[in-house]
């Protein structure tokens, strides 16, 4: 009789590297990990157990972007990039905007930064500026489209467009309780 396939046993420590580090793998004699994405790999048998995930490795995708912003590195300001494309109520938004936000707020708060620093606190004022200002924009439009309140292609692109947080707060609240579109926006659109 020919031997049954030897059962998956999942790894019991992960281990998340930006880059690969080869002298590492070459010397553990790490394999790829059959059945996963490129940049997985395994070793231990069922004794150790330890995954290795090297994020450079892994595809460019959406089911990555977590794994990839955890490893942070030269990977982050793409990563960061990526998360601020993806709409709004997005779950990897949900689950890493919070982490991302703090830690731009740490960085801010030191004296001195490293480039990296740096590099990632400019990333995500500009990743997170324009998407605040999409969600505030889209929840305008939610707001008008709930009351009832026509809104012009032009005036839409225009609310689209607008990138001013402190703007679309005050026609958010002005939508709250009007009953036109220029009571909200003014005249012009």
């Amino acid at each position: 009789m020919g031997q049954s396939p030897k059962p998956f046993t999942e790894p019991f420590l992960w281990v998340i590297a930006a880059g690969a580090p080869t002298d590492i793998l070459a010397k553990l004699e790490v394999k790829p990990a059959s059945g996963w994405p490129t940049g997985v790999y395994f070793f231990g048998d069922d004794v150790l157990r330890v995954g290795i995930v090297v994020a450079s490795e892994l595809p460019r995708d959406r089911s990555t972007l977590l794994v990839r912003l955890m490893a942070a590195g030269p990977l982050l300001t793409q990563a960061i990039e990526e998360l601020g494309t993806l709409p709004p109520r997005a779950h990897e938004r949900s689950v890493a905007e919070h982490i991302l936000l703090s830690l731009q707020g740490v960085l801010r708060q030191k004296p001195i930064r490293s480039p990296e620093e740096k590099q990632f606190i400019m990333t995500m004022h500009l990743t997170w500026e324009d998407a605040r200002a999409e969600g505030r924009a889209d929840s305008l439009l939610t707001v008008l489209r709930a009351r009832g309140i026509a809104v012009p292609a032009a005036v839409r692109r225009r609310i689209l467009a607008q990138r001013n947080q402190r703007q679309l707060d005050r026609w958010l609240a002005k939508a709250s309780v009007a009953s036109s579109i220029q009571e909200v926006i003014g005249s012009r659109g």
